[in-house]
This record gives structure tokens, C-alpha cells and sequence, in this order.
């Protein structure tokens, strides 16, 4: 191997936020945040110049980034009334420099062996991010035994400003609903998960399926002397869904699939 001689770059970095909530009422409340933020470029997107094993790829950083800057805005309302309780949020985001790699368009790089890698670059690109996000949960029985009814969902749209198309790995709109029930000291949960297709990309990527998980869940409090135990075991993916994650990048998703079923089980001590 060949090294050139030893670079380094040193940045300074400023935060600042300022954050508000207002009591609408003992059940509602507003709250929303506006920041600006800055992020140092980190050591392989200054000096990356060579293949990535993990993503098959021939990556190239620049030791001309400069700082990842960023303002940004965010609302919340959220009600809550005894074991019931509700959010949705809205933020927006907008990236004077955000570092995203991408592909070059470049020939592979063709390594001695004659493998060939496609070029990807650390590059700074205006960017703008929104999406909501809202998540709730419902007591639908109280008392010794009690159900509790819980959903979310959440949604991202990004855009590159340079050239007006998304950016890549962004993850799709999902949703989940779940329910628990508990009894003393036992619990038992059901959930399922859905992202949808995700066919907002680049046009030098390619759209990622949906999917929808299973998974359930079930645990038992123990006394172990004067600590607390919890036994639990977990069945993920229930059906053994084949289901890919749209935010891995392009060379390798269709290699690596989100985990198929499995089970977990153990116990977990409080001292």
C-alpha cells in the first residue's frame, strides 16, 4: 500500500437553540424549537480514497469539506390525560452543506484482481428535510388486567437543492400498531410494521419495496432477594418476511435483507 504524506484539518463548531412550550390546558400543550446547528466533517469524508469491503463500493472524501451547516425548525402538540396520551410533530430542515455520498458517474474502479467498484464521493450539496411524525396510545381497559393500544407513524421528504432530486436512502413512509396487555406481573405485546414502498429516489437509484413485520413479545417480573428481575422472550418477524431497508445503499441492499424470524429470551436483573 501507498500513503501520501499526513493531512489533518481542525474545525470550530457553534450550536445555538432556543425552545418554547406553552400550557394550552392540564392536557395540552405546544411546544416548538428553532436551531441552528454544525457539524465537523468526520476523518473518512475528508480522507476516504479507496474501496468500502461492507458496500462494495470505491469511496472518495475531500480534505476541502468544510463544516455541515444547518437551521431548523420543529413543532409538537401534544395531549396527554391519564394512561391515554397523543403527539404529532412537523420539523423542516435546511442544509447550506450537507455531505451526502454519492455516486460520481465515473468509471468503476477496477482493482488488481479486476473486481470492479463504482465511485462514490463525500459531496456537499444544498439540502432541504421535512416530515411529521405522530404517535399516540389508548387505556382501552384498566383495572388488574389493563390493554393498552399504541400507534405511530412517521414521514421524511429530502431534497437535493442542487439538482432538484431526492436524496438517496431516506427511509419511506411506516407506521406501526401494537397492543400490550398486563396482568400482575406478567405482559404480553403484539405489534406489526409497515413501511411503505419507497419510490421517492434518484434517478441513479432504484425504488425499495414495502414490507409489513409481526412481531411478539412476552415477559414475567421476578424477585431475585432484593433486586428485581425481568424474564422476557421476543419473536420478531413472525412470518419470516423477506423485507429490504431503503436506507442502505444501492450496491448492497438486495445482498442484505432486514433479519428474518427470530427468537431471543432472556433474563434481566435491576441492582
Amino acid at each position: 500500500a501507498k500513503f501520501g504524506p499526513a493531512q489533518s484539518r481542525s474545525f470550530g463548531t457553534h450550536s445555538a437553540a432556543l425552545g418554547a412550550v406553552y400550557h394550552l390546558d392540564a392536557s395540552w400543550q405546544l411546544s416548538g424549537n428553532l436551531a441552528h446547528t454544525e457539524r465537523a466533517p468526520t476523518f473518512y469524508e475528508l480522507f476516504a480514497n479507496g474501496v468500502h469491503v461492507a458496500t462494495g463500493t470505491f469511496e472518495r472524501g475531500s480534505a476541502d469539506q468544510t463544516k455541515e451547516r444547518s437551521n431548523n425548525l420543529d413543532v409538537a402538540l401534544e395531549w396527554k390525560q391519564g394512561a391515554h396520551h397523543a403527539r404529532i410533530g412537523a420539523y423542516a430542515s435546511r442544509f447550506a452543506n450537507y455531505i451526502a455520498l454519492l455516486p460520481t458517474g465515473e468509471p468503476d474502479f477496477v482493482n488488481d484482481a479486476g473486481q470492479s467498484f463504482p465511485i462514490y464521493a463525500f459531496t456537499p450539496v444544498r439540502a432541504r428535510f421535512s416530515g411529521i411524525e405522530l404517535e399516540g396510545g389508548w387505556r382501552v381497559l384498566d383495572g388488574a388486567r389493563t390493554l393498552d393500544l399504541d400507534g405511530k407513524l412517521d414521514s421524511t421528504r429530502a431534497t437535493n437543492l442542487d439538482t432538484g432530486e431526492p436524496l438517496p436512502r431516506i427511509a419511506p413512509l411506516r407506521a406501526g400498531l401494537g397492543a400490550t396487555l398486563t396482568q400482575g406481573p406478567w405482559s404480553a405485546r403484539a405489534e406489526v410494521e409497515r413501511a411503505a414502498r419507497q419510490s421517492r429516489v434518484p434517478a441513479d437509484d432504484t425504488a425499495t419495496d414495502g414490507y409489513t413485520l409481526v412481531n411478539l413479545s412476552a415477559s414475567y417480573k421476578v424477585k431475585l432477594g432484593e433486586n428485581e428481575g425481568l424474564l422476557f422472550a421476543k419473536l420478531t418477524n413472525v412470518g419470516n418476511t423477506l423485507a429490504y431497508n431503503a436506507s442502505t445503499i444501492a450496491t448492497v441492499r438486495a445482498l442484505a435483507p432486514l433479519p428474518g424470524r427470530g427468537l431471543m429470551a432472556g433474563l434481566r436483573v435491576t441492582f
